[in-house]
């Protein structure tokens, strides 16, 4: 499975601290582009509560901009005390979920060397993306900076399959290049018969989710050559976060469901900062006392 990239020195630097809650006073670092908040085990930052949904809410890095998108929580995700849904995010915001307040402290990088460049094709960006579902010929575009695919209503491309998870999949720019990642979703997202967590996308690119077939038209990406590997390639949505569009999905046989992802346990209450498929090199830890509730 293809990791999401550590993000580079030229990218917006985001850390969070707890200002109240369990773990209040600490603090975690978000080292790659997306950071999922929620209750399932392999968040980066796993909130204990049976108020905070498996998957709650992203912070997405672009390398440009920084947003909040909730995943269609169960019980929302504010931002400054108003309720968001994608959110541009600045330095000294604070996020709400449940008996959480995070702090958001974003700080700037300076580009020293060529190696600092993110790892991404350098091909141009998708100006507009669309989705088209088990070949339809309809065609929906995302219309965000971060889309979100998966069969609960507010998403903006939903799929009314039992295999899909309520909250998918992200679709973004990366750098200026669209791509693709899966938010810790029961069957995943499969290219090419492998199953990945993140990927470059290109035109006519379809995605496996579940036994849904999903086409990629993006305008202003050429198609994949013959032989690519599909690991060195992302998907998302248009560059800046401008929308994109989508071509016409053609269905093939879907793979076999990998085993569940499995559930952090709600008995208890408390915090875990734990990073998504990281090394130990960026692992924190966070075990609170119990709130009463």
């Amino acid at each position: 499975m293809h990791k999401a990239p550590r993000l580079p020195k030229s990218a917006p630097r985001v850390r969070l601290t707890i200002l109240s809650g369990p773990g209040k006073g600490q603090s975690l670092e978000l080292t790659r582009c997306v950071s999922i908040l929620g209750s399932r085990r392999g968040c980066k930052l796993q909130l204990k509560s049976p108020d905070i949904s498996a998957v709650h809410c992203a912070i997405v890095n672009t390398t440009e901009d920084v947003y909040l998108r909730d995943l269609v929580s169960g019980t929302g995700t504010f931002l400054n005390d108003l309720k968001a849904q994608v959110e541009k995010l600045e330095d000294g915001d604070t996020i709400r979920l449940a008996d959480w307040d995070l702090r958001v402290h974003i700080s700037a990088y300076t580009l020293d060397t060529l190696s600092d460049l993110p790892h991404v094709s350098l091909e141009p960006g998708a100006d507009a993306v669309g989705v088209e579902l088990n070949g339809s010929g309809e065609m929906v575009r995302i219309q965000r900076p971060v889309g979100l695919v998966g069969r609960r209503e507010g998403c903006d491309v939903l799929v009314k399959d039992s295999k899909i998870s309520r909250a998918h999949m992200l679709l973004f720019n990366y750098s200026g290049q669209p791509v693709f990642f899966d938010l810790l979703s029961n069957n995943g997202v499969t290219m090419d018969g492998e199953r990945m967590h993140f990927g470059n996308l290109h035109s006519g690119d379809r995605l496996m989710l579940g036994s849904v077939a999903l086409r990629m038209i993006l305008p202003g990406v050429g198609r994949r050559q013959q032989g690519s590997s599909t690991g060195s390639k992302g998907s998302g949505a248009g560059k800046n976060g401008t929308p994109r569009s989508a071509s016409p999905v053609v269905p093939t046989p879907s793979s076999p469901p990998p085993p569940n992802a499995s559930f952090a346990s709600n008995g208890g209450t408390g915090t875990v900062i734990q990073p998504l498929d990281d090394d130990g090199s960026d692992r924190i830890d966070i075990r609170a006392a119990e709130i009463d509730r």
